[in-house]
């Protein structure tokens, strides 16, 4: 297999493990069980990267590491579920947070308006100061919304992974049954 041309400018995992503080970190990792599959991680890892996924705030990612390796539960599952809230679902996934806003409330949808975010911004200070304005200018409905439908994925997330697994330990219990009889006879 040809090497890519970059390569030789990375260093290889196995060099990387050699290092005496990354061994510390890994093995850190694999105690707190952040990357292990099983029922009650992958149920926490959907939870915690669905949760994390629908507010608005800058590095979901980061977040989302920060709560699984809090929580010890899977981290590539909490991180991924984060790119459900992307560029091209950013409009709809906040149109739908400020819609359920509004249901609770009872209050008529004002005019839903989005932010007119520039390259030329100078700092990240001012792009975080204008999304700032823009979260405060939606309001009430806005607000409720996000923590709802915050928390309502992660207990869908959480009581369907939950379910599912339960189901597929039945349903693969129940198939060895009837296999184990005619193995027999």
């Amino acid at each position: 297999m040809k090497k890519h041309p970059l390569s030789k400018w990375v260093p290889s995992l196995k060099m990387l493990m050699k290092s005496p503080n990354l061994r510390k970190m890994n093995t850190r990792l694999k105690r707190r069980g952040v990357g292990t599959f099983n029922r009650h991680t992958v149920a926490g890892g959907i939870a915690i990267g669905l949760f994390v996924n629908f507010l608005p705030i800058p590095f979901q990612i980061f977040w989302a590491a920060f709560l699984a390796l809090l929580f010890s539960v899977n981290l590539p599952i909490a991180v991924s579920l984060t790119w459900v809230n992307n560029p091209f679902t950013f409009i709809p996934i906040n149109f739908f947070i400020y819609k359920v806003g509004s249901l609770i409330l009872r209050e008529s949808p004002t005019a839903f308006s989005f932010p007119e975010f520039r390259g030329s911004q100078a700092t990240f200070g001012s792009f975080l100061q204008e999304f700032m304005m823009w979260l405060g200018s939606l309001g009430k409905p806005y607000l409720l919304g996000v923590v709802v439908v915050s928390v309502s994925a992660a207990l869908a997330g959480y009581c369907l992974t939950q379910a599912f697994w339960t189901l597929s330990l039945l349903l693969k219990k129940n198939t060895l049954k009837k296999k184990r009889p005619s193995q027999d006879k």
